[in-house]
């Protein structure tokens, strides 16, 4: 049986981590709730982009500390099944990349607190001290320059680093609004909460997933049954990007 070439794009926070890390950690340190739901709100309804909600909700983070940050890091666990997942892709020379929307401090904390070494993509977290107290920024170092929505482009990382030419397959895993663009471009696309509900309204073929032993279950079947392919379509995008800007 010959293997294909695939390369795994994962989303971080709720799809590696089994809690929303942001939300779960960062979170804490916002009062304003009824403010911070607003800004969710407003950005699950597409009213605000990525960089808009990150910036929000930053601004809203107030008697911040480093010390108590770390403990609501240290609680959080990841999917029981991605360590596992972790070793199934590097038995077949299947590389992943993390990309998230969320912070690298919190993302190398988990990271290392699992000994996971990973390539990751991800917004980069700075602080300036203001009147006594740390406030919070947000550098975008993985941003499209011809794109305002999204902070971390998951669609150029996934472009950049699949290779349609030595028929590479691109498969992504994500659960969340900052997957939606991302899934156009992918091979193969597994997803949960409202990026199944996207990928279902705009005809995107997906497989449901609970926890990473479905979805290395599910990519076993589909080898063993040499379902592996590119998706025309999402080709076609990439090719578009490549050429087109």
């Amino acid at each position: 049986m010959k293997i294909p070439k695939l390369k795994i794009f994962c989303d971080f926070d709720g799809t590696v981590t089994k809690k929303d890390v942001w939300v779960d950690a960062l979170g804490r340190f916002i009062k304003d709730a009824k403010s911070f739901d607003n800004v969710c709100e407003d950005f699950s309804n597409g009213r605000i982009t990525s960089r808009e909600c990150i910036k929000r909700e930053l601004n809203l983070v107030e008697d911040f500390d480093f010390k108590v940050f770390d403990t609501f890091i240290e609680l959080q666990e990841l999917d029981d099944y991605f360590l596992g997942f972790v070793n199934y892709c590097k038995d077949n020379n299947f590389e992943i990349f993390l990309l998230s929307e969320g912070l690298d401090y919190y993302i190398k904390y988990v990271l290392n607190k699992f000994n996971i070494d990973l390539p990751f993509y991800c917004n980069t977290l700075s602080t300036k001290e203001v009147e006594g107290s740390l406030k919070l920024s947000c550098d975008f170092p993985h941003s499209d320059e011809h794109c305002n929505s999204c902070g971390m482009s998951k669609r150029n990382i996934l472009i950049s680093n699949t290779n349609d030419f030595d028929k590479e397959i691109s498969v992504f895993i994500g659960d969340g609004v900052s997957d939606f663009c991302v899934s156009h471009y992918a091979d193969i696309v597994f997803a949960k909460h409202s990026l199944a509900s996207y990928c279902w309204k705009n005809n995107i073929t997906y497989y449901d997933y609970k926890d990473f032993a479905d979805i290395k279950n599910k990519l076993i079947k589909l080898i063993s049954k040499g379902q592996i392919k590119q998706r025309q379509n999402a080709k076609t995008l990439r090719k578009e990007v490549l050429f087109g800007g």
